[in-house]
């Protein structure tokens, strides 16, 4: 299968890590906070610009809580995110309210963003969805010294925006994640980079203790690890019997680590005092040492998709700076329709056509907190349009493969359906 998880993860990382771990024990976190650190170009020994935590989320609740915000201070997010980012404000007890996407790209744009700021808005998140950086940054802040803006770059490891600049380098702050289908994964992980000095001192002050998660949960995350890898390695037939051989014990087993149900209908909290297990860190030191390489195979892949699909206008990509590292390569179809029967289609090559965001607040079915029906009218296309194709170490199309992509989007591009 050409998928969408554990890109950049080799089965030899697993057994390196370890050797890794037993070696360095808990200085295995601060290995990979430098070299992650390194592979933004930040420098490791600059005192808490960038801290590890047990998730992305979890570095975003801690940076907001810091910030102490003011009853009635307002959140603008963008009206194409993931849901556990509006439940970290939900949590906090902050007023959220959503930014539209432009119409032919998958975020919001400066603009976009300056004109919906008011005079409650007090912190943005500035999205870079599938590694597209949201460009103009550095002018939203200075018309808007007051806010803080904060990089959701969860997708966006070692993308650049129009002029060289590293994302996740650009705001007050920046978090990322390190789950299983990001472009580095450690299982559940994430990082805090605050780029803003006063920032920094003020988060030190009140950066809340963290605990490792339990020897249980660091299992999980690495059977659930080299399940999602070994899904990358099997045809479908054999990963269709192996799955329906696995699923029953490993649910009675609870082996399968997940964002629980619960939390995506915002009916429970995560654990945000979760911090990175240092064998979870030795994992991500494996692939953060690769940066360079990673960041190539994506950028030559996505290259490689340009061509394949030019001159299709019913598959319309958005424009990216020279220096996006994207996490899939996201298209928009003409109606879900024909997105549906490509994916269909797809599957039969054993190519995933994978569907993120398939909601303005992603997945379907999630709470949207703080958000109405119709507040953001192109996200609400996207989300019943996008198609994504697989980015990555295990994403490398045969050339029959690759006239299949080329086949399935003359077939189904055209007019909306």
């Amino acid at each position: 299968m050409k998928g969408h998880v554990a890109s950049a993860l080799r089965w030899r990382d697993l057994p390196a890590a370890l050797w890794h771990w037993l070696r360095r024990g808990p200085g295995s976190a601060e290995d990979f906070r430098a070299a992650f650190a390194r592979s933004l170009g930040l420098d490791p020994a600059r005192d808490g610009e960038l801290r590890l935590f047990g998730a992305g989320r979890a570095a975003l609740h801690a940076f907001t809580a810091s910030l102490e915000l003011p009853p009635g201070a307002e959140v603008l997010l963008p009206g194409y995110t993931c849901v556990v980012v509006p439940n970290v404000f939900m949590h906090l007890g902050l007023r959220v309210r959503y930014v539209d996407i432009a119409p032919d790209d998958f975020n919001p744009t400066a603009a976009a963003i300056s004109a919906a700021i008011g005079p409650a808005t007090r912190l943005v998140v500035v999205p870079h969805n599938f590694g597209l950086v949201l460009e103009g940054l550095q002018a939203l802040m200075a018309s808007h010294p007051d806010v803080v803006f904060v990089e959701d770059a969860a997708h966006a490891w070692g993308s650049t925006d129009a002029q060289g600049r590293v994302a996740g380098t650009l705001g007050h702050a920046a978090f990322f994640s390190f789950e299983y289908s990001k472009p580095l994964t450690t299982g559940i992980g994430g990082a805090l980079v605050i780029r803003d000095e006063a920032l920094r001192a003020r988060f030190a002050a009140r950066m809340p203790a963290l605990h490792a998660p339990s020897a249980r949960a660091v299992v999980k995350q690495w059977l659930t690890l080299c399940w999602h890898r070994l899904t990358m390695s099997l045809p479908r037939a054999a990963l269709r019997v192996l799955a329906a051989l696995l699923r029953a014990p490993s649910r009675m087993l609870g082996v399968v680590a997940k964002t629980p149900d619960s939390e995506v209908a915002g009916d429970t909290q995560p654990d945000y005092r979760a911090g990175l297990h240092p064998l979870s860190a030795a994992l991500g030191l494996m692939q953060a040492r690769r940066f360079a390489e990673i960041h190539a195979l994506r950028r030559a892949q996505a290259a490689g998709y340009d061509a394949l699909l030019a001159n299709l206008p019913g598959w319309e990509r958005p424009a990216r700076a020279a220096g996006a590292v994207l996490l899939r390569y996201p298209l928009r179809l003409p109606g879900a329709a024909a997105r549906d029967a490509a994916i269909a289609a797809l599957d039969a090559e054993d190519i995933v056509g994978g569907t993120w965001f398939d909601d303005v607040v992603h997945p379907r079915g999630s709470r949207r907190f703080g958000y109405a029906e119709g507040d953001c009218p192109n996200g609400e296309r996207a989300a019943r349009d996008v198609l994504n194709l697989p980015l990555g170490r295990h994403a490398r199309l045969s050339a029959a493969q690759r006239a299949a992509v080329r086949a399935i989007a003359e077939r189904h591009g055209g007019a909306s359906a």
